[in-house]
């Protein structure tokens, strides 16, 4: 599960295969990574139409931010196999950057701390949380310490999730 304002499937940037640009392609390319849902999307500039329609073409199911604000986060949840091993990447910019605005492109129209507080709890719900991790907050481009508080209260989330999994 990929938690982000991009998708991050590039497959190389000026030859870089390894790079910011590329990490789900990479992910997605292991042997036990069975499934990649993608959220939150609403930011241009990182994918070119062809890592769009190649991540399409692997399987990779899009729910954008907008989608979200639509529909709600239930539309996700039901992407996720029942029993499956999940590991959540949280890219902080997914998040309205009224909300965390360290970040390293702001893009409005991000997802609500409550959007992915039950994305989480809905997760946990119908599979196991694998790993989590949260990247790409920038606490020098922070607003009164907004974003640190709202990313810590969702790793307090998440560890709560954890350690009540059987």
């Amino acid at each position: 599960m990929q938690i982000d304002a991009h998708i991050d499937y590039r497959d190389e940037v000026s030859g870089e295969k390894l790079g910011l640009s590329s990490t789900m392609r990479r992910a997605f390319e292991m042997p036990h990574i069975t499934g990649l849902i993608q959220v939150g999307q609403r930011g241009i500039g990182s994918a070119r139409p062809q890592d769009f329609a190649d991540a399409k073409s692997h399987g990779v199911n899009f729910v954008s931010a907008r989608e979200v604000a639509s529909h709600g986060i239930q539309q996700v949840i039901d992407l996720v196999p029942v029993g499956a091993k999940v590991i959540i990447d949280l890219d902080c910019d997914a998040l309205d950057p009224s909300i965390v605005p360290g970040v390293i492109g702001r893009a409005p129209g991000g997802l609500s701390y409550w959007n992915v507080v039950e994305l989480l709890h809905g997760i946990s719900g119908k599979a196991k949380i694998a790993g989590f991790n949260l990247v790409e907050f920038m606490p020098d481009s922070d607003v009164d310490e907004i974003g640190a508080l709202n990313n810590a209260r969702i790793i307090c989330n998440v560890l709560g999730l954890v350690a009540r999994q059987e």
